[in-house]
């Protein structure tokens, strides 16, 4: 009986933590192109999706190559009718490696940032 009681307290307290962070703001839900992805038809655009709304206060952007080259236009923006969506555009992107940083701040103050992987293949 006792053992049934450790299991269902520790179920309890997993289900509680795993609950706390799915509903966290500001976590990176979606990335394109997708982190660690090969792509071969790169379309120039880069777009994140957070989830919660992203404050306008200092959001970045920013794509580089394997030789921490920047590469994007320096247009990053925040999508107004989606305050969730941050999106960019960057030259034309020769084959090899590329990082997408980031960096947000969400409506309630949380600061996010991170990093995304993606490789243009030939």
């Amino acid at each position: 009986m006792k053992l049934f009681n450790i299991k269902t307290i520790l179920l309890a307290a997993f289900l509680a933590i795993f609950c706390q962070f799915s509903h966290a703001e500001g976590v990176l839900m979606k990335a394109q192109p997708k982190d660690n992805s090969v792509v071969s038809a790169f379309d120039g655009q880069v777009k994140l999706w957070f989830s919660g709304n992203v404050g306008d206060r200092s959001p970045s952007l920013i794509v580089l190559d394997s030789n921490g080259n920047r590469v994007d236009n320096n247009d990053m923006k925040l999508d107004i009718d989606d305050r969730s969506e941050l999106s960019a555009t960057t030259k034309t992107l020769a084959a090899g490696n590329y990082i997408v940083r980031y960096r947000v701040v969400t409506e309630d103050g949380l600061v996010v940032s991170g990093l995304s992987r993606f490789t243009v293949k030939p």
